[in-house]
C-alpha cells in the first residue's frame, strides 16, 4: 500500500545549468567506465597483476547510474543540444552493447503503450500461455535475458532489408489494439532506410568494442564476460520491477519505490516512477520536486519488491474499479 505518511518537503534545486554540467560529467564518467574495463584493466591484469580483474566488481555496481544516465539521453535530457544529446546516448548504447534507436523506441513505447502485449512479463493469459512457459520466459528475461536481447538484436539488422522488416513484422503481429499502431510505429522508426543504416552502424561498433574487449583480456576473458554479465542481470532484474504485477489495463500507472539516498542518487531518482510515468519529459533533478507538489507516496522498497519477482509471473490482472495496489496483491 502507498504510504503518504512520511512526504518530504519541497526540495530546492539548483540552476538547470548546474545539472547540465553534472550530466556532462556523467556521459564522461560512464563512458570512461565502460572504455576502462573494455581496455584499460586487461593492461592491468596482464602486466601488473592478475587481482586488479576485481576493480571490475565496482563497475557492475554502478550499472544502474550508467542505465540512468543512458536513460536520460533516450528522453532527450541528457544534453541540452538534441543533436549532441542523440549523440552522446548513441556513444552510451554502443559501450552497452546495443543500438540507441532500438532502446529508444523500445522505451518510448513501453511509455506510450505500457502493459502492452510484450510489456508484461509478469503476467501472462492462461488461454493462451501456459504457467510453465510464463515462468520460463519470466525468469529468463529478469536473469540476464533482457541485456542478451539488447546485444543480439542489433546484429539481427545485418541481415538484408527485407528480412529485417519480415522480422519485424512478426515480431508486432497482430490485430489487437495496440499491436497495429506499434507495428506502424516500428516500420517507420526500425525498418526505414535510415534506422537500418544506423543501427547496423551502431551493430558494428557495439560489437567490434565486445570482441576487441575479448582479445584484450586474452587468457583472462572470463573476467571480462562475468562483466557483462554481471551489468547485465541487474538492469534485467530492475527493468520490470515498477510494473510487477500492476494491472494489465493502466497505461498511466507505475510503482514508486523507495530507496537509501545514495542508492536514489544512482538512479537519478527513477525509483520514483509513477512521477516518471506521469512527467516523463521532467529530467531526473526535478522528479522530487513534483513527488513533494503532487504528495505523491512510496509503495514499497524497491530491494524487496525486486525480491518479490522470485515469486514469478501470475494470470493477468486487471483493476476493475480497484487502486492498482490492491489490485496487485490479488
Amino acid at each position: 500500500m502507498t504510504d503518504f505518511t512520511a512526504q518530504p518537503t519541497r526540495p530546492r534545486i539548483r540552476p538547470a545549468s548546474f545539472y547540465r554540467r553534472l550530466n556532462a560529467g556523467l556521459l564522461a564518467g560512464y563512458a570512461a567506465t565502460a572504455l576502462i574495463a573494455y581496455f584499460v584493466l586487461p593492461l592491468l591484469v596482464r602486466g601488473v597483476d592478475a587481482n586488479w580483474a576485481w576493480a571490475l566488481l565496482p563497475l557492475v555496481l554502478v550499472t544502474n547510474g550508467y542505465w540512468a544516465t543512458l536513460h536520460e539521453a533516450i528522453h532527450g535530457q541528457l544534453l541540452a543540444r538534441p543533436d549532441r544529446n542523440r549523440q552522446a546516448g548513441r556513444l552510451l548504447a554502443i559501450l552497452w552493447g546495443s543500438s540507441f534507436r532500438l532502446l529508444r523506441f523500445g522505451h518510448l513505447t513501453h511509455h506510450r503503450f505500457n502493459r502492452h502485449d510484450l510489456d508484461h512479463p509478469d503476467t501472462f493469459d492462461p488461454a493462451r500461455t501456459s504457467l510453465g512457459a510464463a515462468r520460463l520466459r519470466f525468469f529468463a528475461e529478469i536473469l540476464g535475458g533482457l541485456y542478451v536481447i539488447e546485444l543480439l538484436t542489433p546484429l539481427l539488422y545485418l541481415l538484408p532489408r527485407g528480412q529485417v522488416e519480415r522480422l519485424v513484422g512478426r515480431i508486432y503481429a497482430g490485430t489487437a489494439a495496440p499491436m497495429p499502431r506499434l507495428r506502424q510505429l516500428a516500420e517507420q522508426t526500425l525498418t526505414s532506410p535510415r534506422g537500418i543504416r544506423e543501427i547496423r552502424q551502431d551493430a558494428i561498433l557495439a560489437w567490434s568494442f565486445l570482441l576487441l574487449g575479448i582479445v584484450a583480456w586474452g587468457p583472462h576473458w572470463p573476467a571480462f564476460v562475468a562483466f557483462l554479465f554481471g551489468r547485465g542481470l541487474i538492469v534485467s532484474a530492475i527493468d520490470n520491477v515498477y510494473h510487477f504485477r500492476t494491472p494489465i489495463d493502466r497505461v498511466d500507472f507505475a510503482y514508486n519505490l523507495r530507496l537509501p539516498r545514495p542508492l536514489q542518487a544512482l538512479f537519478l531518482n527513477m525509483n520514483m516512477h509513477r512521477v516518471h510515468h506521469r512527467r516523463m519529459q521532467a529530467p531526473w533533478w526535478q522528479l522530487p520536486v513534483f513527488f513533494a507538489a503532487d504528495r505523491e507516496g512510496y509503495d514499497d522498497s524497491l530491494i524487496s519488491t525486486a525480491i518479490r519477482q522470485l515469486r514469478g509471473p501470475v494470470p493477468n490482472i486487471v483493476s476493475g474499479g480497484q487502486s492498482p495496489e490492491m489490485a496487485e496483491s490479488v
